[in-house]
């Protein structure tokens, strides 16, 4: 069993994005991966104003594979407000994604902290971009995570090339926080995540389809975790956060 904590479902061509719901499903089959979190390229409220629709439309196309995140621009405060109502209540949204240098605005700001609080209401977790590009620090996400104890957030790509120690110390410090593996190149690091933190607060990401699943895939299992471990990165500790019941995933 594989949980895709980290992936996209979008098509804007004005912007060069085709990547449709079977195109991402055939990605998942090659690869094994029996569910994928999947949110689209642009923010919302943004250029498309249908965005959110069509994702969870697309979700709906293959149920019980495709899991909804809203990606949101904060600095529409009412209107991100707003929108997390729907899609959780209407639409069945499970999370929401933020890319801070998307919309320039660091993670620790007051619109972002009135999402992270909306989204503690729901009980629903926030998947940062959290790589090497300044906004997207772990120690700048870890500013939020303070202020917001009682919201699950996830550190994208473990902090990236250059900012895995901060991930790691900001994961210590708030227990709010886990990380997901998509695009960490280190087996090693993975595995030294692991060591530090537990295997519970790790999550498997992949970034399809514009990454390589299988690669992302071989790289946890090159980490050597054992096999308890392995499965709480693979699946469980994704089913936990979602709240996904066995008649949600077993026997997919």
């Amino acid at each position: 069993m594989i949980i895709d904590a980290h992936a996209h479902m979008d098509v804007f061509l004005a912007r060069g994005w085709n990547d449709p719901p079977e195109k991402v499903i055939a990605c998942m089959d090659r690869a094994g991966i029996d569910i994928a979190v999947v949110s689209t390229y642009v923010n919302y409220p943004g250029p498309k104003r249908n965005a959110m629709e069509e994702l969870y439309h697309g979700c709906c196309s293959y149920p019980g594979r495709l899991i909804p995140f809203l990606r949101l621009n904060p600095r529409f405060t009412e209107e991100t407000e707003a929108a997390i109502d729907l899609a959780v209540t209407k639409y069945g949204y499970r999370g929401i994604k933020l890319h801070p240098t998307s919309y320039s605005m660091h993670p620790f700001t007051e619109p972002t902290l009135k999402i992270l609080r909306k989204a503690a209401q729901y009980d629903i977790p926030v998947l940062f971009h959290c790589s090497d590009e300044n906004l997207t620090l772990p120690l700048q996400i870890g500013e939020a995570a303070e202020q917001c104890p009682q919201t699950k957030i996830i550190l994208a790509h473990m902090g990236g090339f250059r900012h895995g120690a901060d991930a790691i110390r900001v994961c210590k410090r708030y227990p709010n926080v886990f990380m997901d593996t998509c695009e960490f190149c280190f087996s090693e690091g993975i595995r030294h995540a692991v060591e530090e933190l537990g295997p519970q607060r790790i999550l498997f990401g992949t970034d399809l389809p514009t990454d390589n699943p299988q690669l992302e895939i071989q790289k946890v299992k090159n980490a050597q975790l054992g096999a308890e471990a392995e499965e709480m990165v693979f699946f469980k500790n994704a089913a936990a956060l979602l709240k996904l019941d066995g008649r949600e995933y077993n026997g997919i």
